[in-house]
């Protein structure tokens, strides 16, 4: 104990040390543990010195010199290059924002929570960001993702790696699938699928490689239509870099596909790269594109169709947002989001937005499913031609539940268990939601002007009543073989003085069969039906016949 308090400062309950080699173990203040630690120095019980043979969160001031009898290893600290300022060199972006310390730190500065399981296991801030709803140790599968990834996924703390392995070979980064960037303390993970899908129509729909009811034309028309795309194909781009500061990790996530613009045209091509999400973590509060907090991602029913239920709650875009645990297995979230009035004006103004969207939800998570309610306000403004602003107030509430029936009735645990039955995993998913002033955040909604409507006679703006609710059934026959059944309904409650033409409401109905031979590969197929109701009366329906070929990398 002299020699490590000859070598170590503790000031503000951290360990202030300068790097060196074949240092002895670090001890670090006393902290209630709840699991086993990795890099274990010797045997120790709860509540005692925390010991780990790993270096402590390196502080970047100026250390002064401390004598001891093993020779210190020099920093590795930036310097500038020639004739460019410190605050330039690493060769900042233009445009980039300012950087607090221009530091190399190297894989050996890792703070000990990197290797402790206790940080990856846990209901609060750890290793998996809070807005990623799962069990503890475990991270979730990606909405509209095929069913050939497991619902949720273990994550485990890296093994602790020598110097030898840091520096001759490729090192295990945060998360299972990352690596160590040579050199630094973050680690990378590039992650997502190749999908194919083949569609046939039996009746037109306005959509080619999504089924979407409020394309289907009414009255119908006579034509079959078959279509093949892997323009939904999508890869992903994350990040995880430990800090000092309350043992808080920085994850970045960027993820984008093609399925924007127009339908691949003939001979390929046409298919633009879209930005799907674009965020970054840091302890409760996450910046950056991302799903609507009034929405519930995990919510997602094993699909072969892209788009998904006509009524599903379905809005990415950019936002701030904290999320906070309140006890275990319950979060509360809130964020201000970008806000769009998407109004069918009829040509006698146009759409304000003067005031973020504010959305915030209650999730409850257990490992027999989970269970979530959120609430919406927004703020719609128009202005008619020469006149002023009108606003109005829109507000709506949505609720989520996914749970497993049969786990509930047999009482095992779907996550857990180690081979679970079909029985087990097998699903019940349940989404509804209702208000005035939220047709851009319900599926078939979104785009078409019914978040408020203008009397194309009167010039009168008001905002629309809509509704919308969906029921999914997803059973596992079992390890390699699910069925999946959903429906979904939307109704709209039009103003007064729209044509007839209108859309009204719709229904959505899928029904498909997966088989997964290997692990992240998934083949699906899937019967698709959907009507359309305008507000004259009339309707008229379409059907699909989807194929999916998907692996995920």
């Amino acid at each position: 104990m002299s020699t490590l308090c000859g070598i170590a400062e503790v000031a503000l309950g951290q360990v202030r040390l300068p790097p060196v080699e074949n240092a002895p173990p670090l001890v670090f203040p006393a902290q209630p543990v709840s699991a086993p630690l990795v890099g274990l120095a010797s045997p120790i019980a709860t509540a005692a010195p925390r010991v780990f043979a790993a270096p402590a969160v390196y502080e970047f001031a100026p250390v002064p010199a401390v004598q001891t009898s093993v020779a210190p290893r020099p920093m590795f600290v930036a310097q500038p290059a020639p004739g460019v300022s410190p605050g330039e060199y690493l060769g900042e972006d233009t445009q980039d924002a300012p950087r607090a310390m221009n530091v190399f730190d190297d894989v050996r500065n890792l703070p000990p929570y990197y290797y402790d399981y206790w940080y990856y296991n846990t209901y609060g801030i750890g290793a998996r960001p809070l807005p990623d709803y799962a069990p503890p140790g475990y991270e979730p599968r990606d909405y509209q993702d095929a069913p050939g990834v497991p619902e949720f996924s273990r994550i485990t703390p890296p093994p602790l790696p020598s110097e030898v392995d840091t520096g001759n070979f490729v090192t295990r980064g945060m998360y299972p699938g990352s690596f160590l960037v040579p050199g630094v303390n973050t680690s990378i993970r590039l992650r997502g699928f190749v999908r194919l899908a083949a569609l046939g129509d039996f009746d037109p729909i306005g959509v080619a490689d999504a089924f979407v009811t409020n394309s289907i034309p009414v009255p119908q028309q006579v034509g079959r239509n078959f279509n093949m795309s892997a323009r939904i194909s999508r890869f992903a781009l994350e990040s995880w870099t430990p800090t000092n500061f309350r043992d808080w990790n920085v994850h970045t996530f960027i993820e984008g596909d093609f399925f924007n613009g127009a339908a691949q045209a003939a001979g390929g091509g046409g298919n633009p790269f879209r930005l799907r999400h674009a965020f970054f973590d840091f302890g409760y509060f996450r910046f950056g594109q991302q799903n609507s907090v009034f929405m519930d991602g995990t919510n997602w029913p094993s699909l072969v169709d892209f788009q998904g239920p006509n009524s599903w709650v379905n809005q990415r875009q950019p936002s701030a947002r904290v999320t906070v645990p309140v006890i275990d297995g319950v979060y509360w979230a809130a964020a201000m989001e970008r806000p769009f009035s998407d109004i069918t004006t009829n040509g006698l103004g146009t759409n304000v937005q003067e005031a973020p969207d504010f959305s915030t939800h209650l999730r409850f998570e257990t490992d027999l499913g989970h269970a979530q309610v959120a609430g919406l306000f927004r703020e719609i403004g128009y202005r008619p031609t020469g006149g002023e602003v009108d606003h109005d107030t829109a507000a709506a509430i949505s609720g989520s539940l996914v749970v497993h029936p049969w786990a509930i009735l047999l009482g095992t645990d779907p996550v857990h268990e180690e081979n679970p039955s079909g029985l087990t995993r097998s699903r019940i998913l349940l989404m509804a939601a209702s208000g005035r002033g939220i047709g851009r955040y319900l599926n078939d909604l979104a785009g078409q002007g019914f978040d408020g409507q203008v009397d194309p006679v009167t010039g009168e703006f008001s905002l629309v009543d809509s509704t919308g609710w969906n029921a999914s059934y997803e059973h596992w026959w079992n390890e390699h073989w699910l069925s999946n059944f959903t429906y979904s309904r939307v109704e709209v409650d039009n103003n007064a003085g729209q044509p007839g033409t209108t859309y009204d409401g719709a229904e959505y109905l899928a029904a498909s069969l997966w088989w997964l031979p290997i692990p992240r590969m998934s083949f699906g197929i899937e019967y698709l039906w959907g009507e359309r109701h305008n507000l004259d009366g009339q309707d008229a329906d379409a059907q699909r016949l989807h194929g999916l070929f998907q692996y995920n990398f």
